[in-house]
């Protein structure tokens, strides 16, 4: 398949990982240059796509703990489950992540560390209210500290995605 500007077969490639740092940095110089609204936007979408390429590579069919997502008996692929069963729900995804550390024992294997750090994927409602939703709002919703709150959490994700990657879970 010959790929042409992040396509295909004429198909968008999903790229998480590349996705989450774009938009991590992006948020960041945003709330820099004090446009909240826009960096708390961007800093939920790093936050989901960092999440998605951790399950991506950790989750397969079977998995996932919610009547929307596959079962065995009817296995679909986890490009599939995270491009239509999640959508852009941030708290299902960091839900489902949870529950997959402390019940999987591939993650006991891969990173046992993880189990311990799954504390900080506790995700602030400011992060994932209307979103993406928000990208449609009047300016002058969220604030500096609504900023900092959604970039403390969004770094710790990244991190450990950049940590997954480094180790040769995440391509």
């Amino acid at each position: 398949m010959e790929k042409i500007f992040g396509r295909e077969d004429g198909a968008l490639v999903q790229k998480f990982y590349e996705a989450a740092l774009r938009h991590f940095v992006d948020a960041q110089i945003l709330e820099r240059e004090e446009c909240y609204d826009n960096a708390v936007y961007l800093y939920g979408n790093a936050a989901e796509c960092a999440l998605k390429a951790m399950l991506e590579n950790y989750c397969r069919p079977g998995n996932f703990n919610n009547r929307n997502y596959p079962n065995p008996r009817n296995p679909l692929s986890s490009e599939a489950v995270l491009k239509n069963g999640y959508g852009h729900f941030i708290d299902s995804l960091a839900k489902d992540m949870n529950n997959f550390i402390v019940n999987s024992s591939v993650v006991a294997i891969l990173d046992p560390s993880l189990a311990l750090k799954q504390q900080a994927f506790i995700i602030p409602e400011v992060l994932s209210r209307d979103h993406p939703e928000r990208r449609y709002a009047g300016n002058g919703i969220y604030t500096l500290a609504d900023a900092q709150e959604c970039e403390k959490v969004t770094h710790v994700l990244v991190d450990e995605m950049i940590k997954q990657h480094l180790d040769g879970y995440i391509s």
